[in-house]
């Protein structure tokens, strides 16, 4: 051990640290140097696709499970499922994407994809929708008249409830409707989705 510091100071014997300028004395004291980042694992993170639609890979899963979700949400009966098919589809999303690129989402990622997947899910099914408007209103008389034969079927009303149905079933109260509609659906979807790209993000971080 030396007896003096560098700077001058006398040190007791076996001392770590010189006391006035605090400079370590051994070898092993001294402040380990940070190591390198791994080339490998810039090189991954650089090449890393974010999640968007211009991502083909991510764009296919999303439209693949989107598929899948719209047309089990236009099956009769199959379809009081709709909440379990979109979370799903978000969900399945995201394990079809890591298994195809070998890349585990993070929770961000996987709410991205998730969102795409809502996105895409509520265009088709508004699609699918349309279609089966147009074969009833040529098979039953279109949507405003389903909707005047259910209200027939109601028991005894007011006048402000008759007041509320006239107004209903009036061209601006079913553009009201249907805006409603679409607004409401809209955001279910891509919630639902949202947090099934989340959750699976989640479930593939654990495995």
């Amino acid at each position: 051990m030396p007896e003096a510091c560098s700077c001058g100071a006398e040190l007791p014997d076996n001392a770590r640290f010189c006391h006035r300028c605090g400079k370590p004395q051994r070898e092993q004291d001294l402040p380990a140097a940070p190591a390198p980042a791994s080339a490998p694992a810039a090189i991954e993170s650089a090449a890393r696709p974010a999640i968007h639609f211009g991502n083909p890979v991510a764009l296919r899963v999303a439209l693949l499970c989107a598929s899948l979700s719209a047309l089990l949400n236009s099956i009769p009966f199959v379809s009081f499922g709709c909440c379990l098919w979109i979370t799903g589809a978000g969900f399945l999303a995201v394990f079809l994407y890591s298994r195809r690129t070998g890349l585990l989402l993070s929770s961000r990622e996987g709410v991205r994809l998730g969102w795409i997947t809502g996105l895409l899910t509520f265009v088709l099914t508004i699609l699918l929708t349309a279609v089966n408007f147009a074969l009833a209103r040529g098979a039953a008389g279109g949507f405003r008249e389903a909707v005047r034969q259910s209200v027939e079927k109601m028991p005894a009303r007011d006048a402000v409830t008759q007041q509320m149905i006239d107004f209903l079933l009036s061209p601006a109260g079913l553009v009201l409707f249907l805006l409603t509609f679409l607004v409401v659906e809209f955001v279910a979807m891509i919630s639902l989705a949202i947090a099934g790209g989340a959750m699976g993000a989640k479930v593939m971080e654990k495995d």
